[in-house]
């Protein structure tokens, strides 16, 4: 009998570190889904996250299955992005990655934003160059001025500043207002006849200026991963 007892208590004694170490081993797969998903790794975590689901302890966790999702809509987002970002639509590819960003503010993307954003600038102000009419150059220059705006408050703070003093410059070459440069882009108007005396007398209309070249913008390819 009290060796049936010695038995017993020791096989307890055994038991308890196995079971503590089951615990400890099971949070740790957790942290592990965690970390797959704070570093981009969304399709390991999103496989990680339902290994942890299948626990006792965490069926009933709603965290979980939150996060299955998250990596789930995450994996979209990444694939819709790089699609976008390679055909250089930077409007669709920014809305991904924004949408990327808010699931997961530690996305290895994350610094792509503000590149994007510059990108935008470079291309209003490259459309710029072929309006027919000073209002609209300079009105396409101020669209993209507030692209460069945003890139600063984005990071981009010396390669945005030298693309607004470029900007700057070019509508002061149009000889158009500040305040005037509300035209409409791309809307070219019927211009009525003249006669020819009416014509003479007229005074000639200011020449579009060709405004500087955009700010050599570098897109850094988007990270290979998940």
């Amino acid at each position: 009998m009290k060796l049936l007892r010695f038995i017993t208590l020791n096989s307890w004694i055994i038991l308890l570190p196995l079971a503590s170490n089951a615990q400890v081993s099971r949070a740790y797969m957790l942290d592990e889904a965690d970390t797959y998903f704070k570093s981009g790794r969304y399709w390991d975590a999103f496989f990680k996250y339902r290994e942890c689901a299948n626990l006792p302890e965490f069926e009933a966790s709603s965290q979980i299955t939150e996060q299955i999702k998250n990596s789930s809509h995450a994996l979209y987002l990444t694939k819709k992005f790089k699609d976008y970002f390679a055909l250089q639509r930077y409007a669709p590819a920014k809305e991904n990655l924004l949408e990327l960003v808010s699931l997961n503010p530690n996305d290895p993307n994350r610094g792509q934003i503000a590149h994007i954003t510059l990108a935008q600038g470079a291309e209003l102000q490259r459309l710029a160059m072929r309006q027919r009419t000073p209002a609209a150059t300079a009105d396409m220059l101020k669209r993209a001025m507030s692209f460069y705006y945003q890139a600063a408050k984005e990071g981009l703070m010396d390669e945005s500043i030298t693309a607004i003093k470029q900007c700057e410059a070019s509508i002061k070459e149009t000889k158009v207002p500040m305040e005037e440069t509300t035209a409409p882009v791309m809307v070219e108007t019927k211009q009525p006849s003249v006669s020819p005396q009416a014509a003479s007398s007229s005074v000639a209309s200011p020449s579009v200026a060709t405004p500087r070249k955009p700010v050599e913008v570098t897109i850094n390819p988007a990270p290979k991963g998940n």
